[in-house]
């Protein structure tokens, strides 16, 4: 798939989410799905950290598949790392979330899960909205995770790998940029 083709329906999420997210988490994003470009599928993340050990990760779903939409796709919390998930709704329009916490009587990893209720993540589109939190118990930051696409009519999974952090400026950075607009504008209005 041409990387172009690729950029019509990220372009469209960007038009869409613009207001609600910093554009530059969405530049991110876009560089680290299309540096992933070669996998039938990418599930990008941006980690939020709310304080006392509860994190929200929020996922982008990209579709590199040549002919077959993503249907339902599956990311796995490793046990012992992980506890008290949570979806964070609403979904996005058509779909259906769940998660499964960790569980060390089966022993098993949690996950979360989603579900297209109508048409799925066209070839060449992606889709965010998708949002989990949860309590990381491990020492230091959470990272990647992996995760698995699946037909949601026999189970097989279709493509899996692991998901790809969304760089986030660091504030001094964002600082430095924004210091010159808060400036002029400042200027403007009592010039």
């Amino acid at each position: 798939m041409h990387p172009l083709s690729y950029l019509n329906g990220l372009l469209a999420l960007l038009v869409r989410a613009v207001a609600a997210v910093p554009v530059c988490v969405f530049i991110g994003c876009l560089v680290a799905l299309l540096a992933n470009s070669a996998a039938a599928a990418t599930i990008a993340y941006t980690a939020t950290d709310q304080g006392s050990g509860r994190w929200r990760y929020d996922y982008v779903v990209a579709n590199a598949a040549a002919d077959s939409p993503i249907e339902e796709f599956t990311v796995y919390f490793a046990l012992g790392a992980y506890a008290n998930l949570a979806v964070v709704l609403p979904p996005p329009a058509n779909w259906d979330s769940l998660v499964a916490e960790p569980d060390a009587d089966i022993p098993d990893d949690g996950y979360f899960d989603s579900l297209a209720l109508a048409a799925g993540i066209a070839p060449g589109a992606s889709l965010g909205g998708f949002a989990v939190t949860f309590d990381y118990l491990a020492a230091g930051t959470p990272g990647a995770q992996s995760f698995e696409i699946v037909d949601p009519h026999t189970f097989v999974v279709l493509s899996s790998g692991t998901t790809t952090a969304v760089p986030v400026p660091a504030t001094g950075w964002l600082l430095a940029t924004a210091l010159p607009l808060v400036w002029r504008r400042g200027w403007r209005r009592f010039a």
